[in-house]
């Protein structure tokens, strides 16, 4: 799907916020796709999220400038659609889209205008992702397991495949396989994220935040480590010669950073990261076996104390908190799986590159003119020209505002001395304001006092210091090696069913997710005190008082 209005070709730049007057949040974007996109990258992503169109004619997210953003005017519309009122929209809108519900009237998520033929659409539209959900929760445990051997084998055949031979592979092995991974990731984020948002709810009644929290961590078995936990456990591990190089390589190359940008290298590909990270592990040691030891005496604590609260309940809870902790380490196993077949697309990029002659230019084109490329039929010089100019121009800026209502120009935003990072308001009809006042959502649980290190990305990762409370946008498993570092982790963008603040809970870091605004308000060296269970940072001293 493409609305023309969204692309410039005189610029290179597509910015879906021309398209309407929209409410965009990145709160459930940014921490998997935290850079800007190539075309080839965005035309990927559209590939996987055109397979679960739900109001005809637009996608749940959108592209503004690079960026990848949900588009909260969509989902609220498609609920109406449904007939289910402003509640409804309400209930998921905090995790999904940043908008607390307490404070609604703050917030006026424009509509789109539907007919009654929409909301007949959007009913067979849902029914169909509702049964590709089930399908895909079916299958997911044969494509985990045979996932691995599929990606190797296609690494290995992708550079004997001449032109037309990586054409039919293109579209008869990839792109269906793409489909499926997609619906596989979907899948098991819909299951984990309805069992533990309902779960946490019943538990907050018979206990407190701190220890409902708890009781949703303690997720890795003996026999089965978080997925997204392995980058951080598997490095520690092969620090201390526990396991092989090669070993790592198989099992967590595939992770990174910059993972969802399929212009970056893997970690596999990139023998320096690895070493980096082993550098970084020798100077400040940290056994990640003794973190997950203490978490995993906080669960027991926690359990104990349930217990006493609701002796009827506990079988009932048991069986319900054991069943979330599969379905989160399920959900995480289906991304770092999809991760992995990721990377054969971005193989496919490279051989055609290798072939056309383009080399890496080839990952400012999409899907379809790359076909269009090897069938001889365009040259493309020049529209890969202008997106290459406007790509490194858009990198070169701020991340963007986490919300973003009306027209958005990234250039004229970045130009104010005075922008803020946490909302973006075109139109003027968003009533919440800009505060000094540091609050967000309960990530992992727990307490702690520090200094403040502001990274603006995970390659900055040498100056945090062990101790410091880590501040960020935001954070992807990318970032889990420097986690054991640090005394917090606090970023404006983010969620309780994040990658990285499941993370966080396993090793027993607090963490305040989804503040908006912290790295606005704080710089490095302020003192400060992160409560992970209320989701609360209070500024104790200033550097610079």
């Amino acid at each position: 799907m493409r609305n023309t209005q969204s692309y410039d070709p005189q610029t290179g730049v597509w910015n879906d916020s021309l398209t309407g007057n929209y409410l965009w949040s990145s709160v459930n974007t940014r921490e998997a796709s935290p850079d800007v996109m190539t075309p080839y990258t965005w035309s990927a992503v559209r590939h996987g999220f055109s397979q679960m169109i739900l109001l005809p004619g637009y996608l749940s997210v959108g592209n503004i400038c690079g960026r990848v953003y949900n588009n909260a005017s969509v989902g609220a519309t498609a609920l109406q659609a449904l007939g289910q009122g402003k509640s409804s929209f309400d209930a998921s809108s905090k995790e999904l889209y940043g908008i607390d519900p307490n404070a609604s009237k703050d917030w006026n998520v424009p509509l789109l205008p539907i007919r009654l033929s929409d909301r007949v659409l959007v009913l067979g539209n849902t029914l169909r992702v509702m049964v590709n959900v089930r399908k895909a929760l079916k299958r997911i445990d044969p494509f985990l397991g045979s996932n691995p051997a599929w990606c190797e084998a296609q690494l290995h055949k992708l550079p004997n495949l001449d032109q037309q031979e990586l054409i039919s592979w293109l579209n008869q092995v990839l792109l269906p396989y793409l489909v499926r991974c997609f619906w596989w990731m979907v899948g098991s984020a819909i299951a984990q994220s309805n069992a533990v948002s309902k779960l946490r709810r019943e538990l907050l009644q018979n206990v407190g935040p701190q220890d409902t929290i708890a009781l949703l961590s303690n997720v890795s078995a003996a026999e089965e480590f978080l997925a997204s936990l392995g980058v951080v456990a598997g490095l520690d591990r092969l620090r201390r010669e526990q396991i092989s190089r090669e070993e790592y390589v198989r099992r967590y190359g595939h992770r990174g950073p910059h993972e969802i940008e399929l212009s970056f290298p893997r970690p596999a590909e990139d023998s320096v990261w690895i070493d980096k990270q082993l550098q970084e592990l020798e100077c400040s040691p940290v056994d990640v076996d003794t973190l997950l030891d203490g978490q995993r005496a906080c669960y027991e604590a926690a359990l104990g104390r349930l217990q006493l609260a609701a002796p009827q309940k506990i079988p009932s809870f048991m069986r319900r908190i054991n069943e979330a902790s599969r379905l989160t380490r399920l959900r995480e196993a289906g991304r770092s799986e999809g991760i992995r077949a990721w990377w054969v697309a971005r193989a496919f990029a490279l051989r055609a590159g290798e072939i056309s002659g383009l080399g890496e230019d080839i990952f400012f084109l999409e899907f379809g003119e790359v076909i269009r490329l090897l069938e001889g039929q365009d040259n493309f010089n020049k529209p890969i020209s202008v997106r290459k100019t406007a790509y490194h121009k858009l990198a070169a800026l701020p991340q963007y505002p986490t919300i973003i209502m009306g027209q958005f120009d990234p250039f004229q935003w970045a130009a104010d001395p005075h922008r803020r990072t946490d909302i973006y308001d075109n139109s003027q009809q968003l009533k919440k304001r800009f505060t000094n006042h540091i609050k967000g959502l309960p990530g992992s649980a727990g307490c702690a006092e520090g200094p403040v290190r502001i990274l603006n990305s995970p390659e900055e990762g040498t100056l945090l210091l062990p101790g410091e409370i880590l501040v960020a946008v935001t954070t992807n498993v990318g970032w889990t090696p420097i986690f054991p570092r640090a005394a917090a982790v606090v970023t404006d963008v983010g969620a309780p069913l994040s990658h990285a603040a499941i993370v966080a809970r396993e090793l027993g870091i607090p963490a305040v997710v989804g503040c908006f605004n912290a790295t606005a308000v704080l710089k490095t060296g302020d003192h400060v005190r992160v409560d992970g269970s209320t989701g609360t940072v209070t500024i104790s001293e200033r550097q610079d008082s």
